[in-house]
């Protein structure tokens, strides 16, 4: 009897320990299973949490709303030295992308180890990214969210923003190859999807109703009033216009941008910095740039090979709010002794009659409120025989809610075939 009752506790002990160990094993299983049905879901239905303080992995509802409605694959080349951190930050921010759309997918690719996938896709800077899809390609200069989800705004869009080059009097024509002419201007704006054209005011009664943007681009002659007219109801109505004013013609636009807090002198603009580069100096160089979304990512310096000063009226007309886009170097200034220049002699700074640098050369004017600034157009048109009857004209009620921006520059070299590629 002592032998059976001995044994009896070892026969309960493996039982309990088999028990517990069955256990053990069954809730393993179990915790197994919960796993493998968890990481079922999230592949089918896969959630992410952003812990950063600032966000970085967080998208824009606009973002993320524009990314669920792809349907189209877009594949984005990214540009970049290979392990830098500019493409790490890159590649993080892509992955946010694709994680909110299956459609969307990226490679990476170093310009310098393949320069012939480069040049194909006329890359000229590093961190560049080309979205391909719809057809289509649309280079994006910045890899941050704006810019990547303006750039699948363009890819997407149906509708092309259509920009009227203006005619008639001399201006630079966007058809033309010749050094002078503006056909480079016209490949880039084509590849970033806009449509171009060119428009006769004296023909046509007013500007085209499709028209995203006017530009007017070194006018050899005078507009007419009535083209004027046009041009500021236009504008005053919540249009773009882009004016480009080469030394001593001003287009007959002096007025008109007078009227919108513009002042023009009759001036050149000389920069003794430009010979650091063994440049000539009238071709002034802009290093400084305005605060504003134009301007916020430029870092090159731009030439303007002789230029005139475009200042901002203080004060300025009502309604009317002024930005200095691009200004010369404290090196220069605006001058206005003509007689020296033709002569071939270098001139000196006048305070008295010339403008010190920095010499503003680019200016945007927002037109807040269009009322003042037609009444001011309208007023000033009188006196240049424009036809008195127009203030009566029935007008858009929404109009003065619009805001129409003027974007002026004191040169429209700048942009030619012959200076397209300089800086």
């Amino acid at each position: 009897m002592t032998e059976v009752s001995s044994a009896m506790p070892d026969k309960n002990k493996r039982s309990r320990m088999w028990s517990y160990g069955s256990s053990s094993v069954v809730s393993t299983l179990f915790f197994v299973g919960i796993l493998i049905f968890i990481a079922l879901i999230a592949q089918q239905h896969p959630w992410r949490l952003d812990f950063t303080e600032s966000g970085t992995y967080t998208l824009a509802e606009q973002t993320r709303n524009l990314l669920k409605s792809l349907e189209q694959p877009v594949e984005i080349k990214g540009f970049f030295p290979t392990s830098s951190a500019e493409e790490q930050k890159a590649k993080d921010l892509l992955d946010t992308y694709r994680y909110y759309s299956p459609k969307l997918s990226y490679t990476f690719i170093d310009p310098d180890r393949q320069p012939d996938v480069a040049r194909r896709y006329e890359i000229r800077n590093y961190g560049t990214l080309v979205l391909e899809g719809y057809g289509k390609k649309q280079p994006v200069s910045v890899a941050d969210e704006q810019n990547i989800t303006n750039g699948l705004l363009k890819l997407i869009s149906k509708d092309q923003k259509k920009v009227y080059f203006l005619t008639g009097h001399g201006e630079r024509s966007s058809a033309s190859t010749e050094k002078r002419g503006y056909s480079s201007v016209r490949s880039a704006l084509e590849k970033e999807n806009y449509l171009l054209e060119e428009v006769n005011l004296m023909q046509k009664g007013e500007v085209p109703a499709d028209a995203a943007m006017v530009i007017v681009a070194g006018p050899e002659k005078p507009l007419f009033p009535e083209e004027m007219e046009r041009l500021g109801k236009y504008l005053d109505s919540g249009g773009r216009l882009i004016v480009l004013l080469d030394p001593f013609q001003d287009g007959g636009l002096r007025d008109f941008l007078k009227a919108r807090g513009i002042e023009l002198r009759d001036d050149i603009i000389i920069d003794e910095s430009v010979g650091i580069f063994g440049g000539n100096y009238l071709m002034p160089l802009a290093a400084q740039y305005g605060v504003h979304k134009i301007t916020e990512n430029f870092q090159l310096v731009t030439f303007y090979p002789e230029a005139r000063s475009v200042e901002i009226m203080n004060p300025l007309p009502p309604g009317i709010q002024a930005h200095v886009l691009a200004s010369t170097s404290e090196k220069s200034w605006a001058e206005t002794n003509l007689k020296l220049l033709e002569k071939e002699q270098k001139a000196g700074l006048d305070l008295k009659e010339d403008l010190a640098g920095p010499v503003p050369l680019v200016v945007l004017v927002e037109v807040n409120n269009s009322k003042p600034a037609r009444d001011a157009a309208a007023k000033s048109s009188e006196g240049k025989g424009a036809s008195k009857g127009a203030g009566n004209e029935k007008k858009d009620p929404a109009a003065d809610l619009r805001q129409g921006i003027l974007l002026v520059g004191g040169d429209s070299d700048f942009a030619s075939n012959a200076y397209f590629g300089l800086s």
